[in-house]
């Protein structure tokens, strides 16, 4: 298979409406089933089923009959929707992390650096590093840092405990020697807020 074949597999806006409806579907589906959720014709999606088993796209199965006849053909996606490389990266990356632990340290290990210079140091690298990383911080009137914007929150969403535990620990290596800091993820819809407090 080559990689035009894959290309050329996902150029028809209709065989991707046929893989996207078995992807959506809670098990396999045959050629009738499908043409009754695409709204395209049987023969035209039993077509475009045929390309998408040669690029790899589809697998397909016989499943039993009761009776006599000719087994009926069903058909499963072998590949999952990407949402992106970055996406589907970040999506991977945080399911293994989620699984093994560890999402804090992680954190923490990828920001380390020489120690914050006092608390208006502290607030400063906080301001820079989740600019940086493009959350567009404010900050706000009762002294918490508001974080904008994420990046993340597509990820963030279905594996918070991974993404905001990561940034968590990011947070807290910039600060550390200077000042505590907590994370509250989601503290309004689309907002988290760090808060930084003077270590004793």
């Amino acid at each position: 298979m080559t990689d035009e074949t894959s290309h050329g597999a996902l150029a028809s806006a209709s065989r991707r409406r046929v893989l996207d409806a078995l992807r959506a579907a809670a098990g396999p589906l045959d050629a009738r089933e499908l043409a009754a959720a695409t709204g395209l014709h049987a023969n035209t999606v039993r077509f475009h089923l045929d390309v998408l088993a040669r690029a790899g796209f589809v697998t397909e199965s016989a499943a039993p009959v009761g009776g006599r006849g000719r087994p009926r053909i069903t058909y499963s996606s072998a590949t999952p929707a990407a949402g992106g490389g970055y996406e589907l990266l970040a999506e991977i990356l945080a399911a293994g992390i989620e699984a093994g632990g560890g999402a804090e340290p992680a954190g923490r290990a990828w920001a380390e650096g020489a120690p914050a210079q006092g608390f208006d140091d502290a607030e400063a690298r906080t301001m820079a590093l989740f600019t940086e990383l493009g959350f567009d911080p404010r900050r706000a009137g009762d002294g918490g840092i508001e974080l904008h914007a994420c990046p993340f929150l597509a990820v963030a969403r279905r594996h918070p405990g991974v993404v905001c535990n990561v940034h968590l620990g990011l947070l807290r290596a910039t600060v550390e020697g200077a000042a505590d800091a907590t994370l509250t993820p989601f503290a309004r819809p689309g907002v988290c807020l760090a808060r930084l407090s003077a270590t004793r």
